[in-house]
């Protein structure tokens, strides 16, 4: 059993406290004694413990979606990228129309709030953590909650900086009320946003004292990131390194965790099985992991009490208990039938996979272990005993129902190993979820080697990972930037967050062009930026906060 718990109780206290700091005006205030406020909670390690945690609830249900709302996956779905197109409305479904984007548009002033909430909670952690209420806090305490609410503040302005490019840094608490904001140079902001990392990366514990905890790793993690952005190549390689060379971490390249005996699997299969994130599971690949699992108090949506968990699989995997057989009768129940090719979950099919990540991207190694019927299943059983099909394999009769009801259903987001307490119509999953994992580094390190010049290390990394999934080495007059982006597409569908990669090396414009027939015909150069929420360029009275060209 986790010891991270009761974080969305933590959230909301911490928020409670934050929503008290507005207001600084002498003839309002009054000295805090027998209620919660940042002058009577911010002098403790508990005070700024409950922060630092508030900020990884903060991260999980905000950038990573446990509620319902497709907002959230905006990013997390690859809505309008390479790989994913919503499927239920081609005219103006979520970036399937990017020709509908104004400045008005509200996917970009989600994230833009969404990220700016993030830098507020760090902001007033590292404000007060060398304020004098602090003081009874020893140095090396105050430098890790200072580290770790840097590493959260340099996480946002990393979206930030590649959805929008320049934004206004904040540097510290905002007491009172500010409407002069102006964009730093996106230059400026990487450098901001490095500056957080190292600092971050010095101070931050190597190990976590819980599961969840982000530790010094995923500080350089992010660092390799950023030193490719500003093409400080062997800066990013040596962050990079700091990470693989760590005897902490390693590819799980043999079966393990709970389900290990299971005929069906293989390593990669077993990362996404119900509690195999963390380290207690024998898992040495994670980094970064953002707790979920049922029933851990504070794990998955209160927002939802009767169907906790991670909507992920409502977002990535088709309809298919829609599905209907040849006599136009349900083919396919929801049910935990004890086989793992027949046991499914409710997907909503807010996410269709484009044609090239379901086949092109397979074609030079169909054998590839992320492509194996246990990760993308492919082929389907009508599972409904009242069926007069039942056992039999899925035909398709209807071409229309390739849409919505049965696509290839990415394993990953779904529970085939079975679905707690029966909970398997609720389109959630229950397992906790990576932000970073080891195999996302070697590709970092690989895009920093070949941004060097240096292909045949870059081929070494990349084949690292390729290797875990027995799929054919590349050669190194074979990698480029593309390549690195295939295959990032094939490891790490589901868990990157595609828009921001597309984004930061632009190729958002080329690759949606070339690979999404919905969204593709709709793009222009200038969308590979998104715009600033006019409402804030309309707030901001003080001083010009200048807009995306475009919008």
């Amino acid at each position: 059993m986790k010891k991270y718990n009761n974080i969305f109780r933590i959230f909301a206290l911490f928020s409670l406290i934050l929503g008290l700091s507005r207001c600084d005006d002498d003839f309002l205030y009054e000295k805090p004694l027998d209620f919660l406020s940042p002058e009577n909670v911010f002098t403790s390690e508990e005070g700024f413990e409950s922060a630092i945690i508030g900020m990884h609830a903060y991260l999980r249900n905000t950038f990573w979606g446990v509620t319902d709302g497709q907002l959230r996956f905006t990013l997390k779905g690859a809505y309008g990228t390479d790989l994913a197109y919503e499927p239920r409305n081609f005219t103006s479904g979520l970036r399937n129309n990017y020709s509908l984007i104004t400045s008005q548009d509200n996917v970009s002033s989600f994230w833009w709030n969404a990220c700016f909430g993030l830098i507020k909670d760090a902001n007033v952690v590292i404000t007060r953590v060398k304020a004098p209420p602090a003081n009874e806090i020893s140095e090396e305490k105050k430098d890790i909650f200072e580290g770790r609410a840097r590493f959260f503040r340099a996480f946002a302005y990393r979206t930030l900086v590649h959805l929008f490019g320049g934004v206004p840094i904040i540097k510290e608490e905002i007491t009172s009320v500010k409407l002069d904001f102006v964009r730093a140079s996106k230059e400026e902001v990487y450098q901001f946003i490095i500056e957080d990392l190292e600092f971050a990366r010095q101070h931050i514990p190597a190990k976590a004292e819980y599961d969840g905890m982000v530790t010094s790793a995923a500080a350089d993690h992010l660092l390799s990131e950023m030193y490719i952005c500003t093409k400080q190549w062997d800066k990013a390689i040596e962050a990079a390194s700091r990470v693989i060379d760590n005897p902490d971490y390693e590819l799980m390249t043999q079966r393990f965790g709970n389900y290990k005996d299971m005929a069906i699997g293989d390593p990669y299969w077993d990362l996404f099985r119900i509690g195999n994130q963390n380290r207690g599971s024998g898992n040495k690949e994670a980094i970064f992991v953002l707790q979920i699992e049922w029933p851990t108090p504070g794990g998955g949506s209160e927002a939802h009490p009767k169907w906790p968990g991670h909507v992920g699989e409502r977002v990535w995997c088709p309809f298919i208990d829609k599905l209907k057989d040849p006599d136009g009768k349900d083919g396919i129940i929801l049910e935990n039938t004890g086989n793992p090719v027949t046991t499914f979950g409710r997907g909503v099919a807010w996410t269709r996979t484009t044609y090239f990540f379901n086949q092109t991207l397979w074609k030079d190694d169909w054998n590839d272990m992320r492509n194996s019927e246990a990760n993308i299943q492919r082929t389907f059983i009508y599972n409904n005993p009242s069926s007069a099909y039942y056992g039999d394999t899925v035909k398709i009769i209807n071409p229309n129902d390739t849409l919505l009801y049965i696509y290839p259903y990415l394993r990953k987001v779904s529970h085939p190993e079975g679905y707690i307490d029966d909970m398997n119509g609720t389109g959630r999953i229950w397992r906790d979820l990576y932000v970073m994992r080891l195999a996302e580094t070697y590709l970092l390190r690989a895009e920093a080697k070949l941004g060097k010049g240096d292909k045949a290390g870059a081929a070494a990394d990349i084949n690292v990972v390729r290797g875990r999934a027995k799929a054919t080495p590349v050669d190194p007059e074979d990698v480029t930037i593309d390549y690195i982006l295939d295959e990032r597409a094939r490891e790490l569908v589901t868990e990157e967050l595609r828009t921001l990669t597309l984004m930061r090396l632009g190729k958002l414009v080329e690759r949606v062009r070339k690979y999404n027939p919905i969204a593709g015909p709709t793009i222009e150069e200038y969308n590979n930026l998104w715009p600033i929420p006019q409402s804030d360029i309309d707030r901001n009275l003080g001083a010009k906060l200048e807009q995306n060209p475009g919008y």
